[in-house]
């Protein structure tokens, strides 16, 4: 059995014979009784078994090894817990020798376990942080399912660069050793340049004006020379798209998402999350409680600069420059709450978001900004749909239509009202675990010279 199944039912499996599966944690050996803790991935805890049988091998049995365990489930007389297994049998997998086991040393920073990525989910920090990547996962498919979202994942593999080519992973099927300086794109595989999406938004607005409101969690490439610790080269990215909406609604549905994941937690992950909080991540249970108790602050652009002039900064304040991180902190500290920025200068922001009717110098766009030094979590607009508008906008930032004709199509052929947002579902882990560094809520990290499985 699972060991989270029996934490589940375990009244009803007491002086019952169960077996558990899974690597040793820790073992302690004792006169006449042997302790061992043994965790499947399935929880937090793992569970206590007891040995007072004579058992064979029981001398080889280090952390690490994998075992199989049979016994009876008593009532636990220790604090702590509230059931352990009394052993009768031990089948041993897998051992380990603790000379070289890299995770045999008890407590492990962090930044050494980025070291051993295809062990690190043993340890008990790591198995709590995919677990609740993996309840917001499904917190997000439930809430859009609620919504009536349909789920599609667009093509990855793209012919368009989006606005110029800047952080864009060319593909292609040849060798690179083999390629010149002028390579024959026609002899490639799609006979023109391709690559790897920065971002599923086009196709999808294509599928919602179509089908209405979609969203996909699908993978996003970003060629940035950057090793912070907030960026990734490869990343999962919650992305939606929805037809007749404003931006007042469009907003109020990332806020809504936010708080719906934040309560799923509560309900569904709340013993990871004590985990978390009593040893790598204090005062994370209280975090997320603010978080989904507050009312997201509405702020303009302009009110925002106005308000961060009146502030002694390290960077000068600049009207028509995006938010420096330390910006974004103040802003989300001032306010005690997370904070939308919308109407931004359009001359700053994508050529497909709708300049305002009141001021065509802004956009109808905003950015989430939220606490606890995360900054940015959503970026999202209403697009726009008059198509001379968006070409007069195209043509002046030398954006190449060929490619996106399909994308002028949809302004040519029964428009409407449409918006949406992305979400780096990665970064909303790093929030909801209170882990500092992006590397620690991603499985196997793909980065800036790094790329090592």
């Amino acid at each position: 059995m699972k060991i989270n199944e029996v934490n589940q039912i375990y009244t009803k499996l007491l002086n019952n014979n169960i077996t558990i599966n899974g690597w040793i944690l820790t073992v302690r050996n004792q006169k006449d009784v042997v302790f061992i803790k043994l965790n499947d991935g399935s929880n937090s805890q793992g569970i206590q078994l007891v040995v007072n049988e004579k058992l064979d091998n029981l001398d080889k049995l280090n952390i690490g090894t994998s075992i199989s365990a049979t016994g009876v489930l008593i009532e636990s007389p220790a604090k702590g817990q509230l059931f352990e297994l009394n052993v009768k049998s031990i089948k041993i997998y897998g051992l380990t020798n603790l000379d070289d086991y890299p995770l045999a040393k008890g407590k492990l920073p962090l930044d050494y376990l980025r070291n051993y990525l295809h062990l690190r989910t043993r340890t008990s920090t790591f198995g709590s942080v995919f677990r609740i990547k993996s309840a917001i996962s499904s917190a997000t498919h439930d809430f859009f399912k609620k919504k009536n979202y349909l789920y599609i994942n667009p093509n990855i593999i793209t012919i368009n660069e989006c606005e110029g080519g800047a952080g864009v992973f060319q593909i292609t099927e040849n060798d690179i050793s083999e390629l010149k300086e002028k390579h024959d794109w026609l002899k490639d595989h799609f006979n023109k340049p391709a690559y790897l999406t920065v971002s599923s938004q086009l196709q999808l607005e294509a599928l919602a004006c179509s089908l209405g409101a979609v969203y996909t969690t699908n993978k996003s490439f970003r060629s940035e020379h950057s090793s912070t610790s907030k960026h990734l080269s490869e990343f999962e990215h919650l992305e939606i798209e929805d037809i007749f909406i404003n931006l007042d609604e469009l907003m109020q549905i990332g806020e809504d998402y936010i708080k719906y994941v934040g309560n799923y937690l509560l309900e569904n992950s709340l013993d990871d999350i004590n985990n978390l909080d009593k040893f790598v991540s204090k005062g994370l249970l209280e975090r997320i409680n603010i978080i989904i108790k507050s009312d997201f602050k509405r702020l303009k652009y302009d009110d925002a600069i106005e308000l961060l002039k009146t502030v002694k900064l390290s960077k000068a304040v600049i009207y028509g420059d995006d938010l420096s991180s330390e910006m974004e902190n103040y802003l989300t500290e001032h306010f005690k709450s997370p904070v939308f920025v919308y109407n931004w200068p359009l001359a700053i922001k994508s050529f497909y978001m709708k300049q305002s009717e009141n001021n065509e110098l802004l956009c109808e766009n905003f950015d989430l900004l939220m606490p606890y030094k995360i900054g940015e979590l959503i970026g999202g607009s209403i697009r726009e749909d008059n198509l001379d508008k968006m070409t007069k906008v195209m043509n002046e930032r030398n954006i190449n239509l060929e490619p996106l004709q399909f994308y002028l199509d949809l302004r040519k052929y029964g428009t409407v009202p449409h918006g949406g947002f992305g979400l780096g579902l990665d970064r909303m882990t790093m929030m909801f675990t209170g882990m500092e560094s992006i590397k620690d809520v991603v499985a196997f990290p793909v980065y800036y010279q790094h790329c090592c499985y």
